[in-house]
């Protein structure tokens, strides 16, 4: 102990310095405890024998609280640090044409988007008319090419049926069901999400259904043309389902159900009917990666993006 008071005294003239002073005050009580912040949450404490300090000398306690506050947090980074996860660099500003996208209003996204459906099934009515009534198959079979989505249209170069086929509808009961849903789901999603986000699922949700559809006919050895936007609007519920599990969906306006519930009973009808060649008539593999787009979207892009800004 005497060796260490003599270390001190032989610094004292180097402590004086005003570099050195004033860095803080600790409070000396009984068993002179020195209660030094590390970060905004949690501290340490040091605890020193009894006269082990001359409770009338400043310099001390400064030269302590630099060493254990200053430096340290000159030389260990925290881990909590916003949107940058411990970087202490700013979130970089979005694109220009996401902030234009952003400032266009949520309503004209939200019925542009039944606008172009809506188009598309007036089309399919013109095409089928000229072929019932004038027996004229061209624009049909022009609708066919660029707005059903088969490995014949990939393979012959037409890739834009991707995502073109998720805006085409040829029967009423077709569109009216995928509006209806689109409908009620929507505005709470891009309500959350803002116009880029919401037009990143919905697109997305749309490709993913293609893509999957593909795959499992060509798995089946079958080429099976496609269309209509049920793997986008499964985009949507499943992250509305995942985002809030608990919420609850009203089946046909009336019965609640819980969110989760709803997409797990979809799941498994579709992917049961997908496995055992059932309802024929309806693209259940791609219903699957809709679904499969919505929570993968939500659990990997959206909610690391929450837990950051919650930090």
């Amino acid at each position: 102990m005497a060796n260490a008071t003599r270390i001190l005294r032989a610094l004292a003239p180097l402590l004086k310095n005003p570099c050195f002073r004033n860095l803080g005050s600790f409070s000396f009580r009984r068993a002179y405890t020195l209660a030094v912040p590390l970060n905004s949450s949690r501290s340490s404490s040091l605890a020193f024998p009894k006269n082990y300090f001359n409770p009338h000398t400043s310099f001390y306690p400064s030269i302590l609280q630099f060493v254990k506050n200053d430096i340290w947090k000159a030389t260990h980074r925290s881990t909590r640090s916003g949107f940058t996860g411990g970087s202490s660099k700013p979130p970089r500003p979005p694109p220009r044409w996401q902030l234009w996208i952003n400032s266009i209003p949520q309503p004209i996204v939200l019925w542009g988007i039944l606008v172009v459906n809506g188009i598309v099934f007036l089309g399919w009515q013109y095409a089928r008319d000229r072929a019932t009534s004038q027996r004229d198959i061209g624009p049909y079979m022009w609708f066919r090419d660029n707005f059903t989505v088969s490995m014949r249209n990939v393979s012959e170069g037409r890739i834009w049926t991707i995502l073109t086929s998720c805006f085409s509808h040829e029967d009423t009961a077709h569109i009216f069901f995928n509006a209806f849903t689109y409908y009620f789901m929507a505005p709470s999603v891009i309500g959350v999400l803002g116009n880029a986000q919401f037009l990143t699922l919905y697109l997305g949700g749309g490709v993913v259904c293609s893509l999957t559809s593909l795959a499992w006919h060509r798995y089946k050895h079958r080429d099976t043309s496609s269309h209509g936007a049920s793997g986008a609007g499964y985009a949507i519920i499943s992250f509305l389902a995942a985002m809030s599990p608990r919420s609850t969906f009203s089946l046909y306006g009336i019965i609640p159900i819980p969110a989760w519930l709803v997409v797990s009973g979809i799941f498994v009808w579709d992917a049961g009917s997908a496995i055992m060649d059932k309802r024929s008539s309806t693209d259940t593999a791609g219903h699957i990666g809709g679904l499969l787009a919505g929570v993968a979207y939500y659990f990997f892009k959206i909610r690391p993006m929450m837990r950051r800004r919650s930090w």
